[in-house]
């Protein structure tokens, strides 16, 4: 079975599923803010990449407007709203590794709003390894966590340590720097697995995240 991760380091709050989400329940993509200075902006990308303006396919489910004002942290989207049916369970991991960028952190489960320091979080309601759709891990960017990330490269392997002792590499293959901060379709499941990965690109809670989307390896 084709699997897919993303990863995301800051800022996550996405709403997947059948039904439309109430205006006072629009998600958004999670806010990894734990008051972080960056310095500088992610670097910008080669132009090769796929352009952000260009949404994600929709997988089976639409999604409400967005508003233009940042949701409170008590509206974020439940499990029920973000889950695929047709997902298996897939495997839990519980590391992340990028060796290029010097990444190493443990993964739990995180509330789909902030991140813990010093680990990765993953999405609730999302894939794990072998569910066959999305999924998605954040982070905060900074150094020792996903910072790194903002130096991806398309080819770049990322390899998840799994609860069972085994490990899956994805490889990277799209990189989106400046994805909207209510884009919540890259929550949403997908027919084949990927692994997203996200961060933040600012300490605002609109600023735009950082995402990076692998997929498994031959």
């Amino acid at each position: 079975m084709a699997s897919v991760i993303v990863i995301v380091a800051a800022g996550l709050s996405i709403a997947l599923g059948g039904g439309v989400v109430p205006p006072e329940r629009v998600p958004t993509l999670p806010s990894l803010l734990g008051g972080v200075p960056l310095a500088t902006p992610p670097p910008t990308i080669a132009a090769t990449v796929p352009p952000i303006s260009t949404p994600p396919p929709t997988i089976g489910a639409t999604f409400p407007p967005v508003s233009t004002a940042p949701p409170a942290a008590t509206n974020s989207p439940t499990l029920s709203q973000i889950s695929s049916p047709s997902a298996g369970p897939g495997i839990r991991a519980e590391r992340i590794q990028i060796d290029r960028l010097g990444i190493d952190l443990r993964i739990v489960e995180g509330d789909g709003i902030d991140a813990p320091i010093g680990k990765a979080a993953h999405y609730p309601g999302t894939g794990w390894p072998g569910s066959g759709t999305n999924i998605y891990i954040y982070g905060h960017a900074r150094a020792g966590m996903f910072l790194a990330l903002w130096d991806v490269a398309v080819g770049d392997q990322v390899i998840l340590t799994l609860v069972d002792g085994t490990q899956r590499t994805y490889v990277v293959a799209k990189i989106l720097p400046l994805v909207p901060w209510n884009a919540v379709a890259y929550l949403g499941a997908t027919p084949t697995e990927q692994l997203t990965l996200q961060t933040s690109t600012s300490t605002g809670p609109t600023a735009p995240r950082f995402i990076a989307i692998a997929y498994p390896a031959p």
